[in-house]
This record gives C-alpha cells, sequence and structure tokens, in this order.
C-alpha cells in the first residue's frame, strides 16, 4: 500500500460488442503502472500507422480471430496471430496491425510501463500528438445482439 492507497483485486468480464465496421476499444482496469482493454476490429481494420511507444509495453492477446502485426522499423516485418496467441511488443519496438481475417478481431491490450508519460513515436522519430485518425477509424457500426463473451 502506497500513500495510503486502499489496493483490491478486482474480477473483469472479456465482453465486448462485435462490430462489422470500424473498430472498439474498452478500458476494463488500470492501475498505476497498467491497462487492460479490450479491443474489436472489423475485418481489414486495425491500427494503421506504423508506431512505437516510449515507455509502455504492450501485450496483445487474441480472443477471437486473426491479426497480421507488421514489426520493426521499416514495418516489413511480420507475425501472425490468431485464438490463444498473444503478441508481446516492448517498448520501442515499431508495430502496426490489422484484422486479416473475415470475422470480428477481438483482442485484449495490456500496457505497462513506469509512468504515464508514455508517447507514440512515428518511424522517423517525431512525436504523434494525441490518438491518431489514420485508415481504419472509422465510427464503428455495431453488429446487434453479438458479442464476444
Amino acid at each position: 500500500m502506497e500513500n495510503g492507497k486502499q489496493t483490491e483485486a478486482k474480477v473483469v468480464k472479456l465482453r465486448t460488442q462485435l462490430v462489422k465496421e470500424g473498430h472498439t476499444r474498452n478500458l476494463l482496469a488500470e492501475t498505476d503502472l497498467m491497462t487492460l482493454r479490450i479491443h474489436c476490429y472489423a475485418p481489414g481494420i486495425g491500427e494503421n500507422a506504423l508506431h512505437s511507444h516510449t515507455k509502455e509495453d504492450h501485450i496483445f492477446l487474441v480472443l477471437e480471430g486473426t491479426a497480421e502485426f507488421n514489426t520493426g522499423r521499416d514495418g516489413k516485418t511480420v507475425l501472425n496471430a490468431s485464438k490463444h496467441q498473444a503478441i508481446v511488443l516492448p517498448a520501442g519496438c515499431y508495430y502496426q496491425f490489422r484484422n486479416s481475417g473475415d470475422t470480428p478481431l477481438v483482442m485484449t491490450r495490456i500496457g505497462a510501463g513506469p509512468d504515464k508519460q508514455d508517447q507514440r513515436l512515428n518511424p522517423d522519430g517525431t512525436p504523434i500528438p494525441g490518438r491518431t485518425h489514420e485508415q481504419g477509424a472509422a465510427k464503428p457500426v455495431l453488429i446487434e445482439g453479438a458479442f464476444f463473451e
């Protein structure tokens, strides 16, 4: 316990509504050192701008569907992950990904780092302000009544 803060265990449900267009991103849990989010991406959609994080490690766990990750400063190293697989991306590792299947891609993302001052960088080392809205950032179109749970 630090600074009189109460620390308690917590159970979170890995549940999200499926999308047929765009993507969703929902925070499930957060501590001083990490976050847990659940994401859902329509076919062909992903984080399409090659980038790295300065102070945050990421682990993407594929719960449903298939993902194609391009890694390296040039984005030419391709890693594929499907259900029950994970991609580990240490701080400084450049990546982008997309849903490479024809069904919704559901992943959890664990982000962990020493402080909340993480910054996203382009491959040329320049900062990316805020959340980028390049290709694939269309508003989500939810599939009514369809959930991953």
